[in-house]
């Protein structure tokens, strides 16, 4: 079986990938390793194990691809963008192939466009993907993963703590430090952007946050901000 993971950066791709490369069936790829395994699975050169491939998010920027007939399943790796955003632009590669946009409040605009584009591939054809969410991916990993699982039709193993990731692989470095998956990056922007930063994702992206199942509450959005501004 082939599976691939579509995704926008900084969205615990690197995460899924490394805690599905503990199942003993599977052998999971990121980024540029994934690249020989990638084309293998393009040539349709079978692979005796199970085989999952996450790639660099740029290859989702291509308007068409004409690969999926390649892999057997095909999985979608959502994130809040107000906080893929936040940390897009703490990890320093935010403009890795891609030009900085229009400012608007702080935020910047061709970064939100970006993240259109890739994730067209998923609401072009929302039934071709199998939907996980970072959010439960952190707050209830077994229960997220044995979903996720049940639906490869892999056997549910035990796969937490995970082993300790090995920064040459790529991808993120904070899981390096870890072998558990922690939940304290959820809503992030509500510890840190302001309401009219919040109001620009609305107004450009609000229809797919809320079809992804996230909230667009400018009250609670509001409260979080004065809260902070108390605490000052």
């Amino acid at each position: 079986m082939r599976i691939l993971i579509g995704y926008s950066m900084r969205s615990g791709s690197t995460l899924l990938q490394h805690i599905l490369d503990g199942h003993s069936a599977l052998d999971a790829y990121g980024d540029l390793s994934s690249i020989p395994a990638f084309w293998r699975c393009r040539a349709d050169r079978m692979s005796r194990r199970h085989v999952c491939i996450k790639p660099m998010d740029v290859l989702y920027l291509q308007q068409r691809l004409d690969f999926y007939r390649h892999f057997d399943r095909l999985v979608w790796l959502a994130r809040d963008p107000r906080d893929s955003y936040l940390s897009t632009i703490e990890s320093g590669y935010a403009y890795l192939l891609w030009p900085r946009g229009e400012l608007r409040d702080g935020i910047d605009l061709g970064l939100l466009r970006r993240w259109q584009r890739i994730y067209r591939h998923y609401f072009e054809h929302p039934d071709r993907w199998y939907l996980v969410r970072y959010e439960d991916l952190v707050s209830q990993p077994v229960t997220t993963v044995s979903a996720l699982l049940d639906h490869l039709g892999l056997s549910r193993e035990t796969l937490f703590p995970f082993p300790r990731f090995k920064r040459h692989h790529g991808g993120d470095y904070k899981i390096t430090e870890h072998q558990h998956v922690t939940a304290n990056s959820r809503a992030r922007y509500l510890r840190e952007m302001s309401p009219a930063q919040v109001e620009v994702f609305d107004e450009l992206l609000g229809d797919s946050i809320r079809a992804l199942g996230y909230a667009s509450d400018q009250a609670q959005v509001g409260l979080a901000y004065e809260t902070r501004r108390a605490r000052r």
